[in-house]
Parts: structure tokens; C-alpha cells; sequence
């Protein structure tokens, strides 16, 4: 059968943020950070506000499933939380809205060399975004804002639901247990005792590059390549974090992960449990029919392109399978016109659908 599992690991390389990249969007979200405590000096001397900030990195970014977009035009996604550390109560603390008012009049109060394009205020978080000009790079930065008595048990400031109890660093760790990457929590609530530490954690663990971490990569690009319906990051990262099979290969590694995320699927009533806090939420709750319908014929003529691809016996058929879901990034310029030796292989059952497409 087909082995492309060469052309995947060049594909994640193309994908996948590289240093430079990385750098770069750290000195930018720094650079807002600073802007940030700045104007929040500002304010609060104003305002008579008794609180300090925090601010800790989450998401892909710590992770490293950060992906390049597929277009150059688009938009590289930070998210960094902004914790508002008190004494309050839920009671005696003012609405979330507020908190994003505050963190609004930050920015503009803050100095900086880097001007925004504009602020975006979202029910969970700020959005500041960032038109790249001469070759620099488009991005925006998602800022959640939280109250927080105890730094790992924060509220998040939701304007339509309230405070929320929320800890995007149990997150982290839930994804990093999946795979023994010896991440500590102290490494971002701790952060200047442990700086070190978790300097060396992220060295080695980019190093390694968990084959988790590149399916993770693989399904967030190809959500990016199709665009319409597909789900976030976060879910695509929950259901392979779940439903991920290790293979010494990484086409077979998706493929079968694709699979038990279908089976997972219809067991849960096509249903995403977020597994840390909230707990018990379903992040396709507010997805709507035609949504699900969308996603689900897409996983189902992706699974199905991915079973043909891989019992293939020539590279370059079985690489424009791959192309089809993944878009031009991947490199079919690199597959061989040969016939490798034939394997059978044994499917899984698609998730049914009244408008599968086929593969």
C-alpha cells in the first residue's frame, strides 16, 4: 500500500509555526502586554481600581498546534489571558462586561510602536487585531479576561453568561498528559520561579514534536483549507486529543484517528464534552443542523479518501487523495510515480448522513 507518511512529515513542516514565526508573535503579544499594564495604570489611578493584572499564555500557542493559515491574507490567532486578581466575590465584583471595558480603554490609554487595526469586544474575550503591512505578519490577539481570588481557580468574564468557572491552563494539562510531556502547571502560574524550567520543557518538547501534535496540526489544516463550517481548533483539538491511535506512520495515524473520531461520534450523539471546566459542556451544542451536516460529510469524505489513499499501491494516486482534504500545501511535487507493494487494510463504518459526498 501507499506509504506517505514522508510527505506528511513534510506537509507538517510547511504548517507547522516555525521559530522565526514564533519569535516574532511573541515579541508582538509582549509588546501588547506592555501597552496593556500601561494603560491599566492609567486607568486604575483614575478609576481608583484595587487590582493587579496577571497574564498567562494559553492555547495553541503553548501547546504548539499553532498552525500557518493557509492563506497569507489571514490571520495568525494568539490568545493570552488577562487575570484581574482580587478579593470580590461573584456578588460583589462588577458585571464582565466591565472587565472588557476596562482592558478596551487599556489599550487605547497604552503606548506602543505597534498601532492596531481594531478592537473586536466578543461575549468571552477582547480582540485586537493586527493588519500585517511589508511582509509582516496578519494576526490578532484573543484576550479572555478573568477574576481571580486563587490564580488557578479563575471566573471567566462571559457578557452573556455570566462568570464562568474556567482554567485554560487544566487544558493544557489534560492535552499534555495524553502524551507524558512532563508539563507542570507551576510552569505558566508560577512562571517567574520556574522560567527556567519550563524554557527547557519547551525546547524539548518542540524537539520531539509529539505525533499527537501534528494530527492535531493535520485536522486544524485541513478545517483551515476547507473554511465554511468546520469546527475550531479547540474542538479539533479535544476530539483527536480523545480519539487519537498512534501508528508508526502518520497517514495511517489520521486515518485512523478520523475514524474513531466518526465512531465517537455516534456514540455521543455527534456531541464535543469539553473535558475540563466547564465541565460538561458541549461544544457543538450551538451548532446548527445544517452545521453538523456540513462537518459531518466532510469527516466522511475524508475518511473515505483517506482509506482509498492508503490502499493505494502508487504514492502519487495516493497523495492527491490527501491533496483533495489538505489543499495544494501538501506536496504531491514530491510523490513517487510507482507502484509500492499492495496491503489490505480493514475500514470502519462512516457516520451516516443523508448528503455524503464521495471521496
Amino acid at each position: 500500500m501507499a506509504n506517505c507518511n514522508n510527505l506528511f512529515r513534510e506537509f507538517n513542516r510547511t504548517i507547522r509555526l516555525d521559530n522565526d514565526r514564533r519569535i516574532k508573535l511573541k515579541e508582538k503579544r509582549n509588546d501588547l502586554r506592555k501597552r496593556i499594564n500601561g494603560g491599566f495604570d492609567i486607568i486604575k489611578t483614575n478609576d481608583n481600581l484595587n487590582h493587579r493584572l496577571e497574564f498567562q499564555s494559553q492555547g495553541s500557542y503553548v501547546m504548539d498546534t499553532i498552525i500557518n493559515p493557509c492563506n497569507e491574507e489571514d490571520q495568525y490567532d494568539i490568545d493570552d489571558g488577562i487575570y484581574f486578581l482580587g478579593e470580590l466575590s461573584r456578588e460583589q465584583r462588577p458585571e464582565p462586561s466591565v472587565f472588557h471595558d476596562w482592558i478596551i480603554k487599556s489599550i487605547k490609554s497604552g503606548k506602543s510602536d505597534n498601532d492596531f487595526e481594531e478592537i473586536i469586544d466578543k461575549d468571552t474575550c477582547v480582540r485586537v487585531v493586527y493588519k500585517g503591512d511589508n511582509g509582516d505578519l496578519n494576526y490578532h490577539v484573543d484576550l479572555p479576561s478573568y477574576y481571580a481570588i486563587i490564580v488557578d481557580e479563575p471566573d471567566l468574564a462571559d457578557k452573556k453568561m455570566w462568570w464562568q468557572i474556567s482554567s485554560p491552563i487544566e487544558f493544557i494539562i489534560w492535552f499534555e498528559k495524553k502524551i507524558n510531556s512532563g508539563f507542570k502547571k507551576e510552569f505558566i502560574v508560577e512562571s517567574k520561579l520556574y522560567s527556567d524550567q519550563y524554557s527547557n520543557w519547551l525546547n524539548d518538547m518542540r524537539k520531539k514534536d509529539h505525533q499527537l501534535r501534528r494530527i492535531v496540526r493535520y485536522l486544524k489544516a485541513w478545517g483551515d483549507f476547507l473554511k465554511g463550517d468546520m469546527p475550531p481548533g479547540i474542538v479539533m483539538t479535544i476530539l483527536a486529543g480523545v480519539n487519537y491511535e498512534e501508528d508508526d506512520r502518520d497517514d495511517i495515524s489520521l486515518e485512523k484517528t478520523l475514524k474513531n473520531i466518526a465512531d465517537y461520534l455516534v456514540k455521543n450523539d455527534f456531541k464535543c464534552i469539553r473535558p475540563t471546566t466547564p465541565i460538561g459542556e458541549d461544544l457543538f451544542e450551538k451548532y446548527k443542523p445544517q452545521q453538523k451536516e456540513y462537518f459531518k460529510n466532510a469527516l466522511n469524505s475524508f475518511i473515505e479518501s483517506a482509506m482509498q489513499a492508503i490502499e493505494m499501491e502508487n504514492q502519487k494516486s495516493a497523495c492527491r487523495k490527501w491533496q483533495k482534504h489538505l489543499g495544494d500545501r501538501f506536496p504531491c511535487f514530491l510523490a513517487k510515480d510507482e507502484i509500492e507493494d499492495s496491503k489490505t487494510y480493514t475500514s470502519a463504518p462512516l457516520i451516516k448522513s443523508d448528503n455524503s459526498r464521495s471521496a
